[in-house]
């Protein structure tokens, strides 16, 4: 045996069925024992070196003296996904006034109160997105070597959900719009998350073209916050299903047509018409919708019809829409009619929302906002 190697346990050595885990974990074991050393030594190394070649550029945070010397070592403790490692950050002390202090700190990116390395509380915030914290807690611990607290997910998914600030929309895109309620504050019923994307064809994907998303807006409460958003951001184009009044805050507002025709069905009870009856008024509205053409007088003639059969509550519902139903035609920017791409969206919203709790508003809203971010823009575009 050379110098410096080191010899296999005997007792993986034997006949034994689990030879080849054995071997692996003792493997990973030695590899996350180097891995340790020269993490250590490398990141020692490198502050020796910045500190000689930038002193110059430090100041005494005490007495803006530049008569700085090395003053030791400050030991911490990092948790990573490889367990926890052990990390020293160069002291300083200012020879003027005396003051002892650990410039390189921020240089080296490890913040005086950062106990988790980024890439554990990345894989620990997409766990905590999809699943309850505690049990993400389990997970993340269960499949690494790191620890993380169900509080100290909910810390961290708070501060990376004040973090994000996602663009406004371009004057090409097309704004979809939808809503649902979710299971927190102290109404029964809950409250209303409002959520924005902007959607558009993208790439063919097994011969069928994908949908492009970006996430746009999120907030938990009333529709204002949308509405002064949508102000602000100037959307030209806006999808949605009716509900808010979005039509003054913005250019080109369009009615989602499938909306419109399910929508009819609950006019058509108010106004007393039967069931097996409700299916046919419904297929005329959807033809009409599809009619390029002829849509618009088609629409006119349909609710003529229903006043005179004195269904006033669907006329008028119909009625109201009219100028928003067709707004695709009038102006060809649209990329979508309908708000199906978003309500894929809000299926997945209230899969992670339903977890059998009432939530606090600012926690569902901020657990949100971090998933829609990991889901829609996964490049890290904002």
């Amino acid at each position: 045996m050379l110098p410096g190697e080191k010899s296999l346990p005997r007792s993986i050595l034997t006949a034994h069925p689990m030879v080849v885990n054995q071997l692996f974990d003792y493997l990973k074991q030695d590899c996350d024992r180097l891995l340790f050393d020269r993490f250590y030594t490398c990141l020692k190394q490198l502050q020796v070196r910045w500190f000689n070649q930038q002193r110059h550029l430090l100041l005494c945070p005490n007495c803006r003296g530049r008569q700085l010397i090395r003053k030791g070592w400050r030991n911490r403790i990092l948790n990573t996904t490889r367990g926890r490692i052990k990390v020293v950050v160069q002291q300083v002390r200012c020879k003027c006034c005396g003051r002892t202090f650990r410039p390189l700190n921020e240089r080296i990116g490890l913040a005086r109160t950062q106990r988790f390395s980024d890439e554990l509380i990345d894989k620990a915030l997409r766990l905590a997105v999809q699943m309850p914290y505690a049990r993400s807690a389990s997970v993340i611990k269960l499949l690494t070597e790191g620890t993380i607290s169900a509080e100290g997910l909910r810390q961290q998914v708070a501060r990376k959900a004040a973090l994000l600030r996602w663009r406004y929309p371009t004057a090409k895109d097309t704004v979809l719009v939808d809503s649902t309620k979710v299971k927190s504050g102290t109404k029964q019923r809950g409250r209303s998350v409002y959520m924005a994307i902007k959607a558009k064809l993208g790439a063919q994907v097994a011969g069928r073209s994908s949908i492009a998303k970006r996430v746009l807006h999120l907030h938990v409460g009333d529709s204002q916050p949308l509405k002064t958003w949508l102000s602000r951001a100037s959307a030209k184009r806006l999808v949605h299903d009716g509900g808010e009044q979005l039509a003054d805050h913005v250019v080109f507002s369009q009615r989602c047509q499938w909306q419109l025709v399910y929508q009819l069905k609950h006019y058509l009870w108010q106004d007393g018409v039967a069931f097996e009856n409700r299916a046919e008024y419904q297929k005329q509205l959807k033809q009409i919708l599809h009619d390029p053409s002829q849509g618009q007088n088609r629409m006119k003639r349909f609710i003529k019809q229903l006043d005179r059969k004195n269904l006033k509550t669907s006329a008028g519902h119909l009625r109201a829409a009219e100028p928003e139903a067709f707004m695709n035609i009038k102006e060809p920017g649209f990329t979508f009619c309908t708000t199906s791409p978003i309500e894929r969206e809000m299926r997945e919203l209230n899969r992670r929302a339903d977890v059998g709790a009432r939530w606090s508003d600012q926690g569902i809203e901020n657990v949100l906002k971090v998933l829609f971010d990991y889901r829609l823009n996964p490049t890290g575009e904002p």
